[in-house]
């Protein structure tokens, strides 16, 4: 009995590492995969202190903080731009895509409303701020920065389904609780810009 028992253990443990490299091996493909689908997109080393300077990925550290697992950077439709795979103990994984902010400023956070509970800052616009979240550090910031044709894209938009975008004091982010693929890269990456381009940045310096 003993000998079996023993055996079981050696199955068990090595079943758990089998997975465990598929697993590796699988994530390695994909980031292979997505580094190529843009020009000169290439790994950098971690960044363990840009993740600290982000409301949303801290509210998704926890206590046990952030691993970098896979950090890239690149251009995106004339935009240098960074995104990085968290990993948070035991093993959930985040995925965030950064782009430097023009104008430092106040934070702003917005999300759906299915995705967010906690007191919202009102834009004034009813439709808006039934659909979507905002927090923000100062008050008055939101109305400044969501001007109304931002506000009516987003409304459209479903690539916010399941994402939060936030502008933080020195970048302009968009964060899922996804794994780093093409499929969930991608399409942040195009909300990203597309966000980007429409705060009027010129007002808000």
């Amino acid at each position: 009995m003993a000998v079996l028992a023993f055996v079981l253990v050696l199955l068990v443990v090595a079943g758990g590492a089998l997975v465990i490299a598929r697993r590796r091996r699988r994530g390695v493909r994909e980031y292979q995969e997505l580094l190529r689908q843009g020009f000169a997109w290439r790994q950098v080393p971690p960044n363990d202190r840009l993740w600290r300077q982000v409301s949303v990925l801290r509210q998704f550290a926890g206590a046990g903080g952030l691993r970098d697992q896979f950090h890239m950077a690149g251009e995106h439709r004339g935009l240098q731009f960074e995104a990085v795979q968290y990993r948070r103990p035991p093993g959930d994984t985040g995925v965030a895509v950064f782009v430097p902010r023009p104008v430092p400023g106040p934070m702003l956070q917005l999300a759906r409303t299915d995705q967010r509970s906690g007191q919202a800052v009102p834009t004034g616009h009813a439709e808006f701020d039934r659909d979507f979240a905002v927090t923000s550090s100062d008050a008055e910031f939101p109305r400044a920065a969501l001007c109304a044709e931002l506000i009516d894209e987003l409304l459209r938009d479903e690539r916010t389904r399941g994402c939060v975008v936030e502008f933080s004091p020195e970048h302009l982010v968009v964060f899922a609780a996804e794994a780093a693929t093409a499929g969930t890269v991608l399409p942040m990456l195009d909300l990203l810009v597309d966000v980007h381009g429409r705060v009027p940045w010129e007002a808000l310096a």
